[in-house]
């Protein structure tokens, strides 16, 4: 006797919409900041970058290179969490397009959060010099590392029948460069971090561990 079994498939037509948003903000960069979106996208091997950028911008968080890479970065992790959550995780309240705004908004909510942790931090310890140059140097790290996985993200989602392998392809280079990208910039901030161990300390504990263990709080 057969038993019937339930198929779970995606619906394509809002991540296209998405992508669509992705390729647009990307087109609006290659317009106007072509030789920048370039040299993100190749940070990893040359990190001079980092310094004639960082002091030609006046606000390194709000201006019209940032806001639109991180649109794209929050629209492309949020993705390869829905995805891996579709596939692997199977947390129902999850799997619908409902579910990618939860993970959409647990993202914006977390890089908000160490926006305004940071600049506190930065406040009380007169750090504020620092404070720009770190947070500077991981965005920029952070858009190389979503230029990196866009091309298998979007396998994932439109090579039928390989999606799964895609998907995984896209963890690994994401795993990968966050990975580099954490090791480049510690040794990019080498003796800042040296001369104030207590205090990175202190940050890595309020901006990288605190927001993602409330976020999982407030989303799982």
């Amino acid at each position: 006797m057969f038993e019937a079994s339930e198929i779970t498939t995606i619906n394509k037509d809002w991540i296209t919409a998405l992508f669509i948003i992705v390729m647009l903000l990307l087109a609006f960069l290659k317009s106007f900041f072509n030789e920048r979106l370039k040299h993100t996208f190749v940070l990893f091997f040359s990190k001079k970058y980092l310094h004639i950028y960082y002091n030609k911008e006046k606000n390194i968080t709000f201006n019209l290179f940032q806001i639109p890479a991180f649109l794209i970065l929050v629209i492309s992790l949020s993705l390869v969490v829905y995805l891996s959550n579709f596939y692997f995780l199977k947390y129902d309240y999850l799997l619908s397009p409902k579910g990618y705004f939860i993970i959409f908004s647990g993202f914006t909510l977390y890089f908000i959060f160490k926006f305004l942790i940071n600049l506190i931090i930065a406040l009380l310890f007169n750090f504020n010099y620092e404070k720009n140059k770190l947070a500077f140097d991981k965005m920029s790290y952070f858009n190389n590392v979503i230029l990196w996985i866009l091309p298998t993200l979007i396998l994932s989602v439109y090579f039928k029948n390989f999606e799964v392998i895609f998907l995984n392809i896209t963890l690994i280079i994401l795993a990968f460069t966050l990975a580099l990208r954490y090791a480049l910039f510690i040794a990019n901030n080498k003796n800042f971090i040296l001369s104030h161990l207590f205090y990175f300390i202190l940050y890595l504990c309020a901006l990288e561990i605190a927001p993602l263990v409330i976020i999982f709080k407030l989303t799982i």
